[in-house]
């Protein structure tokens, strides 16, 4: 299920949407009407489900001052959709992007904690790969995905290969060192030998 935030959104958006053809409907019913769409008795059940679970939002965190580069890369590589942007003297530090369900948050790295290393970071990587985290997307078409992604800059980590599940896969360095693992959402029939 989307996000309370985003269902909300939806109930704006349905509620637009109906204005436009001359049907007006307050936004609480069309908060009704969106809970019912994901199989809710009501709102406030609705609600109530999402109050109680926990959502994972992940930080990217690149070289201060390639935050914009950072997003329009995720942007176009993966379909990420933008949201918010946290300025610092009107220069972006923080951008809210959302892939699928997934809230990711590019940010970039404090210079004066990469000064002092000793302080803790988070710090960007160095090296391609030097990360603790590996980041899987399930696409429509990994083949399709990894040119596109390749087509923006990222490089070949691990070949398109086919997985014992059946499903087919590759990793990408994007262009700030983190790797994206890309894989099939459904296994490709694989041909036995006759």
């Amino acid at each position: 299920m989307p996000s309370l935030d985003r269902v909300k959104s939806m109930a704006k958006e349905l509620r637009a949407g109906l204005a436009a053809q001359d049907i007006h409907l307050a936004h609480s019913a069309c908060l009704e009407i969106v809970a019912r769409q994901f199989g809710y008795d009501n709102w406030n059940t609705l609600k109530a489900t999402s109050d109680a679970k926990a959502e994972l939002a992940v930080s990217v965190v690149v070289e201060h001052g390639r935050e914009e580069e950072a997003a329009s890369f995720y942007q176009r590589a993966f379909g990420a959709i933008r949201g918010g942007s946290y300025l610092f003297e009107g220069v972006p530090i923080s951008i809210d992007l959302r892939i699928g369900g997934v809230a990711l948050q590019v940010g970039g790295a404090n210079p004066r904690r990469e000064q002092e290393p000793r302080r803790g970071g988070p710090f960007f990587p160095k090296a391609h790969g030097a990360v603790s985290a590996v980041f899987i997307l399930d696409v429509a078409n990994v083949q399709a995905a990894l040119q596109r992604a390749i087509g923006v800059g990222a490089t070949i980590r691990g070949n398109l290969a086919a997985a014992t599940d059946g499903r087919r896969g590759a990793t990408v360095f994007d262009p700030f060192g983190h790797i994206w693992g890309l894989r099939d959402k459904a296994p490709v029939k694989l041909r036995h030998a006759a």
